[in-house]
C-alpha cells in the first residue's frame, strides 16, 4: 500500500453585507415567530429564502410554511411546500419532518395535503441509493454506526469515507441530510461510507479520532465483504469533519499487531483526502500565537467546549478525570492539530493557509481553493465541492 497522501483543501471567505446575508433575516423571522406574529414571520422567512436562493435549507421552507399555516393562510403554506416538494435534494428525513410537523397540523384536513405528501415521498425515493448499516465498533455499552451507500450502477471498487461531524457533533440525522452531497461519488461508481462518531459534549476530539481510525480499519478489514479495494480508500468532510479527516490523512501507519480484535491489526491510513474549511492548528487560531486549546470561554462561545473537555482514565478511582494541566492539554492539542506533525467567521482561512504551507514543505501533492464571498456552508462551495470527485478520480488509483 502506498504511503503517499493526496489532499484537496477548499475554504471560503465570509462577507458582511447585510443585503447578502439571509441569516439576519432568518433571526428576525425566528424572533417574530416566537412572538406569535406569524404573518410577519412568514414574510421574513420568504425574504430569507429569496436571498439565499437555491442554497436555502429545507428547514427554512418548512418554517415559512408553518408560519403561513399558523397565520391561517393555507394557500401560501401549500405554495411554499409545493416548491419544496420539487427539490431534487429531498430526503426521507424531509418527508418525515413535513408529515409529523405539529405546526402544519392545520393543513392535514385540506384535500391538497395527501397529494403533497405523495409528491414529497416520490421525490425522496428518487434520491435514495442502496444502503446498509453496520456496527463498526463498540464502546461504553453502545454501538458505533456507519452507513454504506452503494452505487446504483457498476461499482469501481473504490471507497470514500465521509465523516459525519460539524462542530464535533455527530449524529444519524447528518447521514439522512448528507446523502444528496454524495451522489457525485455514487454516480461514478464509488461506495460511500458515512461514519457517525462519538459526539461532543460526551466525547472529546481524541475519542472521535479513535472512533474514526476504528471505522477505517473496519472498512479495510472487511473490504472483500463490502465489495471494495482496501488500498483505495479516500476520506472527506467539512469543518470538524474536515479536521478529523486531515488527522487520519496525516497520521502515521503504525499497526498494533498484537491487538485482541483482528480489525485493529490493520492500517487506518487512507490514500487521498478532500476537505472543506477545516481547523488545523489550535495553537495559532487566526494569527500566530493565538492558542485556542486552553481558552474555555472561546470554546464555550463557539459551542465546542465538549470537544476539548479532555479526560483520562484513572485506574485508582475507576473514573475519567478532567485534564486540567496546561502542559498535558497542550500535548493533546498538538496531537489533534493536523498541522503539527477575506476570513471565514467560523474557521479562519489562515488555518488552511498555514496547513497548505506545511504540505508543500513535506512535498505532499495538494490543491488549495479559496472561495471569495462565501460562508461556512458547503452549499457556498459549489462548484468547488463537485471537484472533490475529480480529485479522487485522479489520485485514488
Amino acid at each position: 500500500m502506498k504511503n503517499t497522501i493526496l489532499i484537496l483543501l477548499s475554504v471560503l471567505t465570509s462577507f458582511f453585507s447585510i443585503a447578502q446575508n439571509p441569516n439576519q433575516v432568518y433571526r428576525k423571522a425566528d424572533s417574530l415567530y416566537a412572538g406569535k406574529d406569524f404573518k410577519s414571520a412568514a414574510f421574513a422567512y420568504n425574504e430569507g429564502i429569496k436571498l439565499q436562493g437555491a442554497t436555502a435549507g429545507f428547514n427554512r421552507y418548512i418554517s415559512a410554511a408553518a408560519s403561513w399555516s399558523m397565520a391561517n393562510s393555507s394557500d401560501s403554506a401549500f405554495y411554499i411546500l409545493d416548491k419544496l416538494s420539487k427539490n431534487e435534494k429531498l430526503t426521507q428525513s424531509d418527508y418525515k419532518n413535513i408529515e409529523s410537523s405539529n405546526e402544519l397540523a392545520a393543513l392535514r384536513s385540506d384535500k391538497r395535503w395527501k397529494p403533497l405528501l405523495a409528491t414529497v415521498q416520490k421525490q425522496a425515493d428518487a434520491n435514495t441509493y442502496p444502503q446498509e448499516e453496520f456496527v463498526y465498533g463498540r464502546k461504553d455499552g453502545m454501538g458505533l454506526l456507519m452507513t454504506q451507500l452503494k452505487p446504483k450502477g457498476r461499482s469501481n471498487g473504490k471507497a470514500i469515507i465521509s465523516v459525519m461531524a460539524g462542530s464535533w457533533f455527530s449524529n444519524f440525522t447528518m447521514i439522512e441530510r448528507g446523502v444528496y452531497y454524495k451522489r457525485q461519488y455514487l454516480d461514478k461508481g464509488y461506495n460511500v461510507f458515512m461514519v457517525v462518531l462519538g459526539s461532543q459534549p460526551r466525547y472529546a476530539i481524541p475519542d472521535q479520532v479513535d472512533d474514526l481510525k476504528r471505522a477505517v480499519r473496519y472498512i479495510r478489514y472487511n473490504a472483500k465483504r463490502l465489495g471494495i479495494d482496501p488500498d483505495h480508500l479516500g476520506i472527506e468532510g467539512g469543518s470538524a469533519g474536515g479536521h478529523l479527516s486531515l488527522i487520519i490523512a496525516t497520521a502515521d501507519d503504525n499497526i498494533n499487531a498484537n491487538a485482541g480484535d483482528p480489525v485493529d491489526r490493520v492500517s487506518s491510513r487512507v490514500q487521498a483526502a478532500a476537505v472543506l474549511f477545516p481547523p488545523t492548528d489550535f495553537f495559532n487560531w487566526g494569527f500566530p500565537g493565538a492558542a485556542s486549546i486552553n481558552q474555555r470561554q472561546l470554546q464555550t462561545q463557539l459551542r465546542v467546549y465538549g470537544a476539548f473537555d479532555f479526560r483520562v482514565w484513572n485506574n485508582s478511582t475507576l473514573t475519567y478525570d478532567p485534564v486540567t494541566d496546561t502542559a498535558a492539554r497542550n500535548k493533546i492539542g498538538k496531537e489533534i492539530s493536523p498541522i503539527h506533525g477575506d476570513a471565514d467567521m467560523t474557521v479562519p482561512v489562515q488555518q488552511s493557509q498555514i496547513f497548505v504551507a506545511k504540505l508543500k514543505e513535506a512535498g505532499v501533492t495538494n490543491s488549495f481553493v479559496i472561495k471569495k464571498g462565501g460562508r461556512h456552508n458547503p452549499d457556498d462551495m459549489k462548484p468547488e465541492l463537485d471537484q472533490f470527485v475529480d480529485w479522487f478520480d485522479k489520485y485514488l488509483k
